[in-house]
């Protein structure tokens, strides 16, 4: 009988109840696997050697800007109106957090990044025994996902996909009940959906696209029931194509008569599409929820014209630049291929595991949710049309539970068939495609090296300074020239006037410990085409209203991709002839220090 509705908002049972051997065997647990506590060992090992050197890292050029807006936030002020940036408020607030806790030092947000990942770390172990009955499969995707981390290295890292990834794996955990052993796992509650969508929505705050993980968790839970609709819905019709045909549409077959739709059947279908929408709901009603209070902090502040300014219309010209001549498969192909295979090995061989060797029964539906958020997550990052590194940063920590189930599923291959040989192949081939490809991008050395290094500063005691810094520079970005900048700055300039930095290391602010005397804690608004005159006449506004002690300008900074045009901070100001004619008339130059030359007040 089917008169009463499943529980459609249960997450998928590990298998179909009727497989009595398959329950036996979840109910006595994961099964033994040769070499399994050594590889949880060896994981555990990679994870705390690659947490402590991402303790090392310094800013990137981001990471100089989300601290000097966590600045100006613990100061009293607001993100866009009192210092300016086009990323969404969440990571700000992080960095505010790591500030307060720590000061001003660049450790204190490696400190909070660490905390999150190995949090991350426990919560996909969790997550792992609760979609695929192994745990041991969650510890493999951690070490997987903090080795990816780790390479990214300083400039690609605590950015806001960093803290999204993290938020995403405890918001489908969260979503994702404990199951009695070899017994369909339970819906989850209606506060754990609302906790988990609150947690995506914070997400979003990070990065709008991580949201769209709430989306994908929301279909998923509502698949059964809706399947369960469909599938009655055949039926019914099935019936009453043969009661339209009449008694003679089988030859031999007495004729079948449609029942009446009665009450319990009409309120079985209601309940069936209850259970659809009811996470959905739920989901939406706790991602709301983050987004609300971000908008009533800005409007209390009077700054919620600021974000919607720099959020809705400043942003979305930065992204255009990405589309310029571009296709949309062609974007997608690139994307989809730089996820795939330009960043890791391991990652990219354990997913080939994963085809190759098929998810059991009871792994389709959490192989299926995990896909689902991670091409929502790269739809996000298509559209962007920047592909940063960083810009897949919340996708690797799902990727590595994909990739590690795979592995896992080769690992249990080779174990069982005896051949020694084929488990050392294993390792081999993981061992060599860890060497073929690494998400250490723009440094000049390889990752291993620059792990060496860092191991020989942490020998000292983190005092080499200098070392650090050549660590922490790349490009055009030279660490020791912006420390020296700044300590320039300290010593002639007073503490409490302000200074401007015409360029694009805004952490020369936060070095000096002197407060900018504008907003734009960059120039990219004055540089961009889109938003360039408006910008100069707010600049020059700030610049009156406070003026500088000192003027920075920085020589070098080309960024075609974010300003649209190849010319540097000190040829621009060639058209800009207000702030030219203002660092003419007022300020003389003192000292040039590598790329920056330093005016001071006459």
């Amino acid at each position: 009988m089917r008169d009463a509705a499943p529980d459609a908002t249960a997450a998928p049972a590990p298998l179909a109840p009727s497989s009595e051997s398959a329950r036996e065997r979840l109910a006595a647990g994961p099964p033994r696997v040769a070499g399994a506590r050594a590889i949880r060992a060896a994981s555990l090992g990679v994870i705390a050697f690659l947490l402590l050197q991402v303790l090392t890292y310094g800013y990137g050029r981001d990471q100089g800007i989300y601290a000097m807006v966590a600045r100006a936030v613990l100061d009293g002020g607001m993100p866009y109106r009192d210092a300016f940036d086009f990323k969404p408020p969440g990571i700000f607030l992080i960095y505010a957090l790591a500030r307060a806790l720590f000061g001003p030092a660049q450790w204190g947000i490696r400190v909070i990044e660490v905390l999150g990942l190995a949090g991350m770390c426990l919560a996909m172990a969790s997550l792992a025994a609760r979609l695929f009955g192994d745990r041991r499969i969650g510890v493999v995707a951690a070490a997987l996902a903090v080795l990816v981390h780790a390479q990214l290295d300083f400039w690609h890292t605590a950015q806001p996909e960093s803290f999204g990834g993290m938020l995403t794996i405890a918001a489908l955990l969260v979503a994702t009940p404990r199951g009695r052993d070899g017994a369909p796992r339970a819906a989850p509650r209606g506060a754990a959906l609302v906790v988990s969508g609150a947690l995506f929505g914070a997400a979003g705050l990070l990065k709008p696209p991580l949201a769209g993980g709430g989306v994908v968790l929301a279909v998923a839970l509502a698949a059964p029931a809706l399947a369960e609709l469909a599938r009655r819905g055949s039926e019914r019709a099935a019936v009453r194509r043969r009661s339209d045909a009449g008694p003679t549409a089988i030859q031999g077959e007495p004729a079948r008569s449609a029942a009446p739709a009665s009450g319990p059947v009409r309120s079985t279908a209601a309940a069936l599409l209850w259970a659809a929408l009811r996470p959905a709901l739920l989901i939406a009603l706790g991602g709301v929820l983050p987004v609300l209070a971000c908008a009533a902090w800005f409007a209390l502040r009077g700054a919620l014209g600021d974000l919607r300014e720099v959020l809705f219309v400043f942003t979305p010209h930065y992204t255009a630049l990405g589309w310029r001549g571009a296709s949309v498969l062609g974007m997608a192909w690139y994307g989809v291929c730089e996820w795939l295979v330009h960043y890791s090995g391991p990652l990219a061989f354990g997913l080939a595991c994963l085809v190759a060797l098929h998810p059991e029964r009871h792994e389709r539906a959490g192989v299926a949710l995990l896909a689902g958020v991670i091409a929502m997550h790269l739809v996000g990052v298509v559209m962007q049309a920047k592909f940063f590194p960083y810009h897949y940063g919340a996708t690797w920590p799902l990727t590595a539970m994909l990739a590690a189930l795979g592995l896992w599923k080769a690992w249990q291959r080779c174990t069982r068939s005896g051949v020694k040989a084929a488990a050392a192949a294993l390792v081999a081939a993981l061992v060599a495609t860890a060497f073929a490809r690494s998400a250490t991008k723009d440094v000049a050395d390889d990752y291993i090296e620059r792990c060496a290094k860092r191991l020989a500063v942490l020998a000292t005691g983190a005092r080499d300074q200098a070392r650090l810094d050549r660590l922490a520079s790349v490009a055009d970005v030279n660490a020791a020239a912006n420390r020296e900048v700044a300590a320039w700055l300290r010593e002639r300039v007073a503490p409490g006037r302000p200074v401007f930095v015409w360029g694009f290391e805004p952490v020369i602010y936060d070095l000096a410990d002197r407060p900018p005397a504008t907003r734009y804690l960059y120039n990219v608004p004055q540089r961009a085409a889109w938003a360039r005159q408006e910008a100069r006449d707010a600049l020059m506004r700030d610049l009156a209203a406070s003026p500088p002690a000192a003027i920075v300008v920085e020589r070098h900074d080309v960024f075609p991709s974010v300003t649209g045009d190849a010319i540097d901070s000190r040829d621009t100001l060639n058209g800009f002839p207000e702030l030219a004619g203002l660092i003419e008339e007022r300020y003389e130059l003192a000292v040039s220090i590598e790329d920056f030359d330093i005016h001071l007040e006459r």
